[in-house]
């Protein structure tokens, strides 16, 4: 009976010991509630205090903005294991987005499952379909994650969703953060148009004013030079070419025109767009208690495992 017991206790530790760190939906602390300036859950410390403190003031600058809302948690495991379930249902009992339009989006890290996982709300299901949702994932944030740099992948993420959502759904730009690395090809293809190209054009030009007709030889020099008229427009030249293999004379006549426009053809000013700035860090003192909107979710979204 006594080894009953003891084998009852043994395996009842270890059952709290594995539980330990797994989180159900309504364990996640929401941070919101405490200070309005807050967005990233982060109860195991996955993330950074400077990574949060960033991806706190996108969240706030996507939300002052009117574009979404947005909730980010990282945690080392979760009950039952399922990703996209567990994130439905914490965002949406957080009320995430707006009630009247469902702007919400939820970002759901899980360290142990090595997955990345976005739900939205119906109303930005326009702006970040579940394809976006999934290249963001795949371009800026699994190849930092897969280097065991959640900070930058995380980070970089948040900041590719806010793009998105500012350029009204507009294509992301090509990465160079992550996996944005040139192939070889890519390389020699830029070498050869940058250095090949222009020598090889030099070259030509070289030889088609140095080629001698009667030797054919590389051979001929320019002798002289003279203006043999000149118009309002042009002025029209002769050179004289000696070739110093065979002694071959070789006249050749061109017209030079003159450029009467001398405007300097300022470009009307500088136009360039808004400068946008990149994310002013919000204090971090304590702001107050908030919530979300009351958003809810559906099925829209998308994971990626590393």
């Amino acid at each position: 009976m006594l080894r009953k017991r003891l084998l009852a206790c043994w395996l009842l530790c270890c059952v709290s010991f594995a539980a330990a760190g797994t989180y159900r939906s309504d364990e996640v602390p929401n941070v919101q509630l405490g200070n309005r300036e807050r967005y990233v859950s982060n109860p195991d410390g996955i993330l950074s205090d400077g990574a949060v403190a960033s991806i706190d003031s996108i969240c706030a600058s996507v939300r002052e903005k009117g574009l979404a809302q947005i909730a980010v948690v990282a945690v080392d495991a979760i009950e039952g294991g399922d990703a996209f379930s567990f994130a439905i249902e914490l965002f949406r009992s957080w009320g995430v987005g707006d009630a009247r339009n469902d702007n919400g989006l939820g970002i759901l890290l899980v360290g142990e499952l090595h997955e990345i996982r976005f739900v939205t709300g119906g109303g930005l299901e326009g702006l970040l379909p579940d394809a976006i949702c999934k290249r963001i994932q795949m371009q800026f944030m699994v190849p930092a994650f897969r280097e065991g740099d959640y900070d930058l992948g995380m980070t970089a993420g948040v900041e590719a969703v806010a793009l998105v959502l500012e350029k009204g759904g507009e294509a992301l730009p090509e990465d160079t953060a992550a996996g944005g690395e040139l192939t070889g090809w890519e390389i020699l293809s830029i070498v050869f148009l940058l250095i090949v190209c222009p020598l090889g054009f030099v070259w030509l030009v070289y030889c088609l004013k140095s080629y001698c007709p009667k030797c054919r030889r590389l051979t001929l020099r320019q002798q002289s030079a003279h203006r043999i008229r000149e118009t309002a427009n042009y002025c029209e030249m002769e050179y004289t070419y000696v070739c110093s293999h065979c002694g071959h004379v070789v006249r050749r006549r061109s017209r030079h025109y003159e450029d009467h426009n001398d405007t300097g053809a300022a470009g009307g000013g500088f136009l360039g767009g808004t400068l946008h700035g990149g994310g002013m860090f919000r204090g971090g003192g304590f702001g107050g208690g908030g919530s979300f909107g009351g958003g809810s979710f559906g099925g829209g979204g998308a994971g990626s495992k590393w």
